[in-house]
């Protein structure tokens, strides 16, 4: 069972939190820097949650989403107290496959910083960045070459599944896939493939063997959100939803960190809608989570180790300008069956103009 913290200590943090977060918006900071057993040590740290990034080429959209990603990197390496790392929990890019979805990770990767096969957020080289796809690094060949090409090429015998220990957290990634169009009623309301039983297996054989205190699950669709008048769930992982979940609580899994939705919301395994931050989460049973977007707006989420607590913060908004911003005005106002096709559309008229002027 997790260990709860006394009364007094919950409050004393909550206090620091809310005191910070008035005066710099940034809490992971000031926590750090409010309790003196933090300094020095691994096991006191912070990250950030970074989703949805959404980058396209500047060819086809000015230069704004790099912008929109770069502005975020910018940010958050330049706090005092710099970050452990960064997660980005897939939809890196706008579509993934054929000859304009590798210009999109090109254009990607200018955003960061590369040494031995990782990437890293810092021209230093001492922020590492780790990734998971999403349904449109697969868009639209069903398929991630480039991204395996460009971005991961680490993983690609264990199917996009790795693990990274930091202290006394553990951080599982798993890749939720593309989307799930077996049944129709789905696609205006995009489910994840989902877990196969390769994954659940390839999981519980993870947390069973774990030897750090915390855990977090990372991947790119929910497994738990809001449902329509119907009483339907939409947007989340289309196999094995209920198996994960139920994994999740017997392991004592403290966070999953998702994105897709553009959102921000946090729900327990009962799809309690919790809305107070921050979060103590070792005062819940496993937390799932939905960070907001970087293309609708510019948002990041950091998430604090404390001794024996994890501290769920709220999203953080980078409000940013761009001169030459007309990049996807009908994307983002539209629903999203009509952002597909849109899409698809256009992924077509690019590669076949690219087909025109770039030799194989």
């Amino acid at each position: 069972m997790k260990k709860l913290k006394t009364w007094f200590f919950s409050l004393f943090i909550i206090i620091i939190l809310t005191i910070s977060a008035t005066s710099t918006g940034v809490l992971s900071k000031n926590i750090m820097k409010s309790i003196e057993t933090c300094k020095g040590s691994i096991n006191n740290f912070y990250f950030v949650h970074v989703t949805d990034t959404h980058v396209m080429d500047d060819k086809f959209d000015n230069g704004f989403s790099k912008m929109r990603l770069r502005s975020v990197l910018e940010n958050v390496t330049s706090f005092e107290e710099k970050p452990a790392f960064v997660v980005i929990t897939g939809d890196l890019v706008e579509w993934g496959s054929s000859r304009s979805g590798a210009l999109n990770y090109q254009t990607f990767l200018d955003c960061f910083y590369e040494k031995d096969n990782q990437l890293y957020a810092d021209k230093g080289c001492s922020i590492p960045v780790y990734t998971t796809p999403g349904n449109h690094d697969y868009f639209w060949e069903n398929n991630l070459d480039n991204y395996h090409t460009y971005v991961d090429k680490n993983h690609i015998a264990d199917e996009d599944r790795y693990t990274i220990v930091y202290g006394d957290v553990s951080l599982f990634f798993i890749d939720s896939g593309a989307n799930y169009l077996k049944e129709p009623y789905t696609w205006f309301h995009p489910y994840g493939d989902g877990l196969f039983d390769d994954d659940i297996a390839w999981l519980e054989e993870q947390l069973s063997t774990c030897k750090t205190t915390h855990k977090i699950v990372l991947m790119h669709h929910p497994a738990v959100n809001v449902r329509d008048d119907s009483s339907v769930m939409y947007d989340v992982i289309a196999r094995n939803r209920m198996r994960f979940i139920s994994l999740c609580e017997e392991y004592d899994v403290d966070l999953v960190l998702t994105g897709h939705t553009h959102c921000s919301r946090v729900f327990d395994a009962d799809e309690n809608l919790l809305k107070s931050y921050p979060f103590n989460c070792s005062e819940y049973s496993t937390l799932f989570v939905q960070t907001d977007d970087c293309k609708e707006g510019v948002h990041y989420r950091n998430i604090t180790v404390v001794d024996d607590d994890i501290w769920l913060e709220k999203c953080e908004e980078i409000k940013i300008k761009h001169p030459h911003d007309k990049s996807a005005v009908f994307i983002r106002g539209s629903t999203s069956i009509y952002k597909d096709i849109y899409l698809y559309i256009l992924y077509w008229v690019i590669n076949y103009s690219l087909n025109k002027t770039i030799q194989p």
